[in-house]
């Protein structure tokens, strides 16, 4: 019996139409930016500022792992070990097609620590809702700084990515209660999906008793973001092109958010891309020049995450249950 009302069909379907039209959104960017102009960036790139944006990017990783620290109870996972876990889901994320990479994180948790994959799953969708909440705050901040304080877009950027954060508990508790009146009744299968449910709302519950860990977090998320924004700067500096910097953070802000839409190839290549060229270009950089940095910058990063996310499961596998 199908527990769900989209088959596997038409799952298929629109993973096709999503990679076809990321694929069409690459295609466009690549011919504006011109292979040619992308590959000097990278003939021309400042290795002594490359170094710092690698340096800058082990910091982002650090601190993303103290915030997946936070979010789950104190004394499960260690920082050490949660900043690993991180560093190898984020390059799952990345690379493994069709966005199943997204799972390698409550998959790594839950092999980690001693709680279930699906009250991991609780985590994940934490971990996105303060994403999607922070990119809200600091593009709120950039726009705010670049258009002056009554500019009427920031408060509407801010509040769209805000909402879906703040619902959060509810939908999950909405889904909860789905799951328990259709798939509960469904035999063995459709009570094992919502006992599934029932973990991940429990989790998300436990978070919003710890109202403290919570808000170290969120401030935590702010911070990891800030020092996202510093490595596209210093990528774009190394690239030679040093821009003010809430232009970078409006623009890469923008490319984030753009990550967000069900639009996926390896590596996200051509949302962010998308994102970057329209966002820069409307903030007055030549579009020819915001497509060719978008792309050279996505691929920096793409190399730093393979790196640093290659260790980090070399790690894990050497010390399975370690710090």
């Amino acid at each position: 019996m199908t527990i769900s009302g989209r088959g596997p069909s038409g799952q298929f379907t629109g993973t096709v139409i999503g990679a076809v039209v990321a694929a069409a959104l690459l295609g466009w960017v690549l011919a504006i930016a011109r292979p040619a102009e992308v590959w000097q960036l990278f003939r021309s790139t400042d290795v002594r500022l490359l170094v710092v944006a690698l340096v800058v990017s082990a910091l982002f990783l650090a601190t993303r792992g103290l915030r997946l620290m936070l979010l789950m109870e104190r004394g499960l996972v260690r920082w050490p070990r949660a900043t690993l876990v991180a560093a190898a889901a984020q390059a799952a994320a990345l690379f493994a097609p069709l966005r199943t990479g997204e799972l390698a994180l409550p998959l790594l948790l839950a092999r980690t620590t001693s709680r279930s994959f699906s009250s991991c799953v609780g985590t994940l969708l934490a971990a996105r809702a303060l994403d999607l909440a922070t990119l809200g705050v600091w593009g709120g901040v950039a726009v705010l700084a670049l258009r002056g304080l009554h500019e009427p877009l920031a408060i509407m950027l801010a509040l769209a990515l805000l909402l879906p954060s703040l619902l959060l508990p509810f939908t999950v508790s909405m889904a909860d209660r789905l799951a328990v009146r259709c798939f509960a009744p469904r035999g063995v299968t459709g009570r094992r999906w919502a006992h599934r449910v029932r973990r991940v709302r429990r989790e998300l519950d436990g978070l919003l008793k710890r109202p403290f860990r919570l808000m170290a977090a969120a401030s935590t998320s702010v911070m990891m973001w800030g020092l996202q924004w510093a490595v596209a700067w210093t990528l774009l500096a190394a690239m030679g092109h040093r821009w003010r910097p809430m232009s970078v953070v409006a623009g890469s802000a923008a490319a984030a958010v753009a990550n967000v839409l069900p639009l996926n190839l390896v590596g996200n290549l051509g949302t962010l891309e998308a994102g970057w060229t329209a966002a820069f270009t409307a903030l007055g950089v030549p579009v020819q020049v915001a497509a060719a940095t978008g792309v050279a910058a996505h691929l920096w990063g793409l190399i730093f995450a393979a790196l640093y996310g290659l260790l980090a499961w070399l790690i894990i596998s050497l010390k399975p249950g370690g710090t």
